[in-house]
């Protein structure tokens, strides 16, 4: 009987330990995992924004006047997209304002540098601006360019003139126009 004691207990103790620990128990619930859609967009830089392309004129009398050259404004494009598997976006540039005749805005977008991770997006080189949209940024997945200045795309412009167009309305005058960047889906 003494032997009956001592295994009852042994039995009690082992199903009181298994109990406690919840062995051969199991329970669930669901838990679910959301990932926002993403798409911003900004221009940094450190100071003034503007920027001022000008043609230089001649001291020599029928020469013309030189408009050209490069103007880099120290402005960085940086964004952040999270989007589906297969879905792209881009960044197109927007001329708001009247361009005065026979003068052509470029910009150029350099290739992405700083902290960024993920499918960045490749530049298009220079692009001619206009009242139209026009893709300076194309390809872009779910990434970062990391924020501030010396990360994304560095933006430069180009002034050019057409001849042609530019002495027959051309006037002297300063024009304004703002450039607008939007982050857009692709496909």
């Amino acid at each position: 009987m003494k032997h009956k004691g001592a295994f009852l207990v042994i039995i009690m103790l082992f199903s009181l330990t298994r109990f406690s620990l919840g062995i051969g128990e199991n329970t669930e619930h669901k838990a679910s995992v959301v990932i926002p859609d993403v798409a911003l967009l900004s221009l940094q830089h450190d100071g003034n924004s503007n920027i001022e392309l000008m043609g230089t004129s001649s001291s020599v009398a029928g020469s013309k006047i030189e408009m050209g050259g490069e103007a880099t404004a120290d402005i960085w494009l940086n964004y952040s997209s999270v989007c589906h598997k297969n879905q792209k976006r881009k960044v197109t540039a927007t001329v708001v304002g009247e361009v005065p005749e026979g003068v052509i805005i470029k910009v150029k977008a350099d290739n992405s540098v700083g902290t960024g991770k993920g499918e960045l997006g490749k530049t298009n080189g220079t692009v001619v601006l206009s009242s139209n949209p026009s893709d300076v940024i194309s390809g872009i997945g779910s990434c970062y360019t990391g924020s501030g200045v010396h990360n994304g795309h560095l933006l430069s412009y180009q002034l050019e003139i057409d001849e042609d167009m530019f002495y027959q309305a051309s006037e002297n005058k300063l024009a304004s126009v703002h450039v607008v960047y939007t982050l857009t889906d692709d496909n």
